[in-house]
């Protein structure tokens, strides 16, 4: 099924705004390399230009240590990647589609020579689970994740009993 323009990842900015994004954070790293007495003042600085490229509150990203977690190249497409949108009109259709894509394993196989589309496959259900919590109060990171019942058995959720747990009012 595809999905309208509102619920899926707004790659055409991510694409344009990657490459900058990247090269910022390489040359902050740089800087911080040759310059560590002046790299608090220029992490300010690095966490301003890109707020103002993307309009993303930047204390949710580790410019610091990005190495620890993801790489240079998560980093940068997630801070590229415009965060998504309240939809005033969700379908349950949609709301099924989605949790379908986050619960079914896609082979990154033909992606593997692209690093952008890489990056796309390999941030789609974080951008989904995201578009969940921004638009379902209901949303729990439970629903995504192994659990256990209270005779100690685990199970996970189906995407219909997630969809149920979303949609009721």
């Amino acid at each position: 099924m595809e999905l309208r323009k509102g619920l899926e990842q707004n790659l055409k900015i991510a694409s344009e705004l990657y490459p900058v994004v990247k090269k910022k954070i390489l040359d902050f790293t740089d800087f911080w390399d040759n310059n560590p007495d002046d790299a608090i003042s220029r992490h300010k600085e690095v966490e301003d230009e890109l707020k103002k490229l993307t309009g993303k509150e930047m204390s949710e990203f580790d410019l610091w240590e990005y190495w620890e977690a993801d790489g240079v190249e998560n980093i940068a497409f997630r801070i590229s990647l415009p965060n998504p949108a309240k939809i005033l009109d969700f379908k349950k259709s949609e709301l099924k589609e989605i949790l379908t894509r986050i619960k079914t394993f896609e082979d990154p196989t033909e992606y593997e020579n692209d690093e952008f589309l890489m990056l796309v496959w390999a941030n789609k259900s974080d951008y989904y689970r995201e578009l969940l919590k921004v638009n379902f109060d209901k949303y729990d990171f439970k629903f995504f994740i192994r659990n256990k019942d209270k005779d100690g058995n685990y199970f996970e959720y189906s995407v219909d009993e997630i969809v149920e747990n979303l949609w009721e009012k």
